[in-house]
This record gives structure tokens, sequence and C-alpha cells, in this order.
């Protein structure tokens, strides 16, 4: 007994020293997508990008320490982790041709090669679990300021017609013309700041990990993180509405005191409160373990 025990846990200690090596190949895998990040992720200034981040970086490393059978590279794992580089390779040699959209092509190529060298070292068991926190580490997060640029517009102008609808309800004449509402005397102008991004920017980590502890697989997941966003509408439209009629009660001013930022926490507040209650409406996808069920007296011999 004594030797079969010693046999059985000599490959749980080399597995130990194994995981820690994974680890330490995770660092050298993160390490390049902390180095692409723009100063205002680094500095904090960007707190939803440093955020995400972190959460992808944390990932990535757990993942790699968790405990699990010997990592399997086949032909066909190799021929993926050629493919991905090669691909990263056209990416980032078209990436100067490619004009405004330079920076996606390059960041996407640094992707594309951090896939390719997580299918070479750990087969298609290691691109599954690493593959989403790398994406969102190498592309997403870089690409948070490109995003806001292309999407300000649209959230905006969004809001701002389910805002002015919702208000038409009332007594006040309401008007839009583009992102500005007209309510009564009061000109409301939806800017930049009121765009729902932000909002979006924080609910993003609060979504992230709501559906990773409820929900497995990658378009599942995704297809669960994306009700982060008629969440984020309904309560940039009820911040709008809320500043209308303050401002409508009050007086403009009021739209530059500091109640402004109150009501801007407290959409953060409810629009995590609407996405955790939304995504409940959905039963988990996590497999639950299998229990055993003693046999019954009557079949045993």
């Amino acid at each position: 007994m004594a030797i079969a025990m010693t046999g059985r846990n000599r490959p749980e200690g080399r597995q130990g020293i194994g995981s820690w090596s994974r680890v330490l190949g995770g660092v050298l895998l993160i390490l390049p997508g902390w180095l692409i990040q723009d100063a205002s992720v680094l500095n904090g200034d960007a707190l939803a990008g440093l955020i995400l981040a972190g959460i992808a970086s944390f990932l990535v490393l757990h993942r790699l320490h968790q405990p699990g059978p010997p990592d399997v590279v086949d032909r066909w794992d190799r021929g993926a982790a050629v493919l991905f580089m090669v691909l990263g390779a056209l990416l980032a040699f078209s990436a100067g041709m490619a004009g405004g959209y330079r920076l996606i092509m390059a960041f996407a190529a640094m992707a594309m090669l951090a896939l390719g060298v997580t299918t070479a070292a750990g087969g298609r068991g290691r691109l599954t679990a690493l593959a989403a926190p790398i994406l969102v580490l190498y592309l997403a997060v870089p690409l948070i300021p490109l995003f806001e640029a292309s999407m300000s517009y649209p959230m905006r102008r969004l809001s701002a017609l389910l805002a002015s609808f919702l208000l038409s309800v009332g007594p006040e004449t309401v008007g839009l013309r583009g992102t500005e509402i007209y309510y009564g005397d009061l000109t409301v102008s939806v800017t930049s700041a009121c765009d729902g991004l932000t909002l979006l920017q924080n609910l993003a980590w609060i979504a992230w990990w709501a559906v990773l502890m409820r929900h497995s697989g990658f378009w599942k997941r995704l297809a669960h993180g994306l009700i982060a966003v008629p969440a984020v509408l309904i309560s940039n439209t009820l911040r709008i509405i809320a500043l209308a009629l303050w401002a409508s009660a009050e007086g403009p001013q009021v739209l530059a005191s500091a109640g402004h930022l109150y009501i801007a926490w407290t959409a953060v507040a409810v629009a995590a409160a609407l996405f955790l209650a939304m995504e409940n409406l959905f039963s988990s996808t996590i497999s639950q373990p299998a229990t055993l069920v003693p046999r019954s007296s009557q079949s045993q011999c």
C-alpha cells in the first residue's frame, strides 16, 4: 500500500510544478497585452478598461493554474496554430496600408499571434479556455476609444428618441432635432457625456462576472452578456428623462450641479439591477455535477 500511495502522489507533485510553469507562461502571454494599452488605462483614468484588462489577466492566470489533464497538442492543433500566426502576420503586414483601420488591424494581429502561441503550447483545450480573455486584453480594451468614437452618436440619438417618446406622454410639448430634446421652453442636449457608453463600460465587468458564474461556453456567455445593452439603454433613457424633468422644474442651472453626478451614478446602479434581473429570467447553463444514487437493496446480490 505504501508503494501504491507513493506512486499516486508523485504525479500530483509534478502536476503542481507544471501548473506554476504554465502560470509563468501566462505572465509572458499577458505582458504584451498590457504593453499595448493606452496610458489612460494604465494610470486608471479609463477605469472600466483597467478593470476589464485586470479581469482578463486574472482569468488567464487562474485557468492556467487550475489542475487538469496534461496538455495534448496534435496535428490539428499545430495546423490551427500556424493558421493563427499566418493570419496575424498578414494583418500586421496590411496594417500599414489600412489607413484609419491601422490600429484595429495591428491589435487584431497581436491577438491572432497570442492565440497561435496558446494553441501551439496547449492545444485546443487551452485555446477554448483562454480565447475570450486573450481577445478582451489584446483587442477589446485597446479599442475602447475607437468604439466610443464610432458609437457615441448612435447611442445619443437612440437615447434621445426613446426619451422624447416617453416625455411626449406628459402634458408638455416635446420636439426632437438630432440629439436635442425640446421639452416645453427647455432644450436638453444629449451630449457625449450622456451617450451611455461610460455606463456600458461600468456595467461590462459586472456582466462579465455574472455570465462567467452562471453560464458555460463562449457563445452562451456572449449572448447573455449582450443583455447589458438594453439594460444600459433603458437606464440611460430614464437618466435623460430625470434630468429633463428636474431642469424643467428647477431651471437649467441644475444640469451643471453635483446632482447631475448623483443621477449618473444612480443610473449605473439601475443598469446593474436591470441586467441582473433580466439575466436571471434565464436558467443557468452551467451543468450541475452528477450525484451518485445508491442502488436499492433489491438490486444488491
